[in-house]
């Protein structure tokens, strides 16, 4: 299993059309299938382009909301709660506090030589219009990849420097520190990756050129960007021997349609036996029913904003226990921690916050197994129901305790601690116990709670 990262910014409106879908969301449900995945909404980026705060708010709700749903209909619940969906704005400045960083050991030379720079120069752009941010782009870019360590960065071919870049700052950062501190990431450019024209049938389908098909807008708005797209302009009449190749809609039906019924369409149009009213209806029918999972879960979604919060703070966590790792060892190495540093130190009475912030959930084990190496630890497979499963390990065979007795019993477990390194693996928690008079642990049973549920 590797781990993958993906970014998305909420341009334009932030809603997605179907060359979204084809050209990245797919993909990246694939790989989540399989891998380690996190998915961000790089809010930050945004802010190159977009200088107000009604759109940008508008932008970044459009966005998660049309995101969430097609990774919700897509994927199985297992497979959406490996997943980790969060907002870069969301991880306590660690993006930018990195992005400084790594300004620091950056060549200006490097930054000049970006594409998002050079295309604005090209278009005449006079150089006081550029903001900084957008000339720093690459290195936020950089920040946001190496704070989690990826293995593959999935990019379009026209975004595969910035993944160079952000592997030459991490090689620089390594040589300078000497430690290799920093994974290089690969850039993973699938060949499969669609490139839609839109239903123009001339130009990438953009939302900014009207030639799109919408996938959550209403079943009336995208009938009407259905009947609009692009066929064959030689045929006058439905008779006419029709031509297949350049056609938008049978390139759409490739992708959305009943295979064996298309190529019975592509066979008929030919021949001209069917019109284009024919065949656009079935694409119409056809894509509503490909994505009817994807709408439920929008409408879903759209009614419960708490659930989509609830989303978030999850993802929020679990990318801080891997992104505020990766900032301490940072810190640690560039010096910023030295003998005049704070130091966090334990205090006899917490706040209500402080108390609030532990997230304590009740996990099934379901299977459990000694760790060979180690006198202590035992490994436990974790089910939280939708809150998804965990590999979590206790240190206490030595108080006589053995895998077997938590197989199939339900306990609570701190699920927001960072991940700590044991064996080689990592604990993604902690089970949570009480003293016994001879100091034995006794765990604390939650056997009448649902899976998942939150202790409050």
């Amino acid at each position: 299993m590797k781990r993958i990262l993906s970014g998305i910014t909420p341009s334009g409106d932030g809603t997605l059309h179907i060359g979204n879908y084809l050209g990245a969301v797919k993909q990246f449900i694939d790989m989540a299938r399989t891998n380690e995945c996190f998915l961000f909404v790089a809010d930050y980026h945004a802010l190159t382009t977009i200088q107000n705060k009604g759109q940008l708010q508008k932008n970044v709700e459009a966005l998660i909301l049309n995101e969430l749903s097609l990774l919700k209909g897509f994927l199985t619940p297992e497979e959406f709660n490996r997943l980790v969906f969060y907002r870069q704005s969301d991880l306590e400045g660690l993006h930018p506090e990195l992005q400084t960083i790594l300004n620091n050991v950056t060549p200006l030379g490097l930054l000049k030589r970006a594409h998002a720079y050079k295309d604005k120069l090209a278009k005449e752009t006079v150089e006081d219009d550029i903001n900084v941010g957008l000339f720093s782009y690459p290195i936020l870019m950089a920040a946001d990849i190496l704070l989690y360590k990826p293995d593959l960065v999935p990019v379009g071919k026209d975004q595969k420097q910035h993944v160079e870049i952000a592997r030459d700052v991490a090689e620089r950062f390594n040589r300078v520190f000497n430690k290799q501190l920093f994974k290089l990431p690969e850039p993973f450019i699938p060949e499969s990756v669609a490139t839609v024209l839109g239903t123009d049938g001339k130009r990438k389908m953009s939302k900014s050129l009207g030639n799109i098909i919408s996938i959550f807008e209403s079943e009336e708005v995208i009938k009407k960007q259905v009947m609009g797209t692009y066929t064959d302009p030689t045929r006058a009449h439905a008779t006419d021997l029709g031509h297949i190749e350049g056609n938008m809609v049978f390139t759409y039906l490739d992708f959305f349609g009943e295979k064996e019924k298309v190529n019975q369409m592509k066979k008929a149009y030919g021949e001209g036996q069917i019109g284009d009213i024919e065949v656009k209806q079935y694409l119409y029918e056809s894509l509503l029913h490909y994505f009817t999972p994807a709408r439920k879960q929008y409408d879903e979604l759209k009614n419960n904003p708490e659930l989509v919060k609830e989303i978030l703070s999850q993802g929020k966590e679990k990318a801080m226990m891997i992104a505020g790792t990766t900032m301490k060892e940072v810190r640690e190495t560039i010096g910023l921690v030295n003998a005049y540093s704070s130091q966090d130190k334990k205090k006899s009475t917490i706040t209500i916050d402080d108390f609030g912030s532990v997230d304590i959930r009740v996990g099934k084990v379901e299977t459990a197994e000694h760790i060979e190496k180690s006198e202590k630890l035992i490994r436990l497979h974790v089910d939280f129901g939708a809150f998804g499963k965990r590999i979590i390990f206790t240190g206490v065979r030595q108080f006589g305790y053995t895998g077997e007795y938590f197989i199939g019993k339900q306990f609570f477990f701190v699920v927001n601690l960072q991940y700590r390194k044991m064996m080689g693996e990592e604990s993604q928690g902690m089970i949570m116990a009480v003293d016994s008079m001879d100091g034995k642990p006794l765990f604390i049973s939650g056997e009448t709670l649902p899976l998942g549920s939150r202790i409050r």
